[in-house]
């Protein structure tokens, strides 16, 4: 690894679990030397990263919050996806969710919340289990084989564990099925009682961008119309992907997509 590498590898080890942490414990959990692992701190420290909190503790410091701004305010598949999820939570009562890879990640990258207040765990900045999830399930499927491949053989077992990729051939058979059906659906997987169900959604050159999917009860899906779910997603995912390019085309997508969904009832 680089020393960039090294030293944003620090900022992956603040989660819910663990949020402060001494230079000590990083340079040990990291197995840097100390002299290293104070001047990545330092470095981190001054560039606004991380923030001292007492004792000789760190937190995740103020520049990450300036950064989720300017992602939220500017990144094209936020902006093209926030009015259009909208819409489709305020018609059907469900939550709606996106999910896009980032190398090895799968991250929730924007959550809007349906009437029916579902309790998801797994809203906006949260990293997805690579292998469960509707979400992550949908993005897989539609990566190139190559890629597929390349991505099984760099995670490690415990991120396999109890999945269906726990070996090749189970996960080029479930992605398979995934992508013949043209959705995922995920039952209890990150949460109890809530079913998941995503499309991916690609660009017009057909690159994979993120997946969209509902979020709701057990109950609820039940009693829902499964194809009237995966058309509304599909439609919605069109009008994302095609407002991405070119930018100018954003307004009138956003305008199309609101037309389309419409004030109708909840499906089911």
């Amino acid at each position: 690894m680089t020393s960039l590498t090294r030293m944003l590898a620090i900022l992956d080890l603040f989660d819910e679990g663990a949020s402060i942490w001494t230079a000590e414990a990083i340079a040990a959990r990291l197995g840097y030397s100390l002299p290293t692992g104070y001047r990545y701190v330092r470095e981190l420290h001054e560039a606004g990263l991380l923030r001292r909190a007492g004792g000789g503790t760190y937190v995740l410091g103020p520049r990450v919050i300036e950064l989720d701004y300017r992602i939220r305010v500017g990144d094209p598949l936020l902006i093209a996806g926030q009015r259009v999820m909208r819409t489709l939570a305020d018609q059907t009562g469900f939550d709606v969710v996106m999910g896009s890879l980032y190398g090895e990640r799968i991250v929730t990258i924007h959550q809007e919340h349906g009437a029916e207040g579902v309790s998801a765990s797994y809203g906006r900045g949260r990293r997805m289990p690579l292998y469960r999830g509707m979400l992550s399930k949908a993005i897989l499927a539609a990566l190139p084989r190559a890629q597929l491949r390349k991505l099984h053989q760099s995670t490690g077992e415990e991120a396999q564990a109890g999945s269906f990729a726990h070996n090749w051939d189970g996960l080029l058979t479930e992605t398979r099925q995934i992508r013949k059906a043209g959705y995922s659906i995920s039952q209890g997987e990150l949460d109890p009682g809530l079913t998941g169900i995503a499309v991916p959604l690609t660009r017009e050159d057909q690159r994979l961008a993120a997946a969209l999917g509902f979020v709701l009860t057990h109950r609820r899906f039940a009693t829902s119309d499964r194809d009237r779910l995966v058309e509304l997603l599909r439609g919605a995912a069109a009008d994302i992907a095609g407002a991405l390019s070119p930018p100018s085309r954003l307004a009138a997508t956003v305008a199309t997509s609101s037309n389309r969904l419409g004030p109708t009832r909840a499906p089911g």
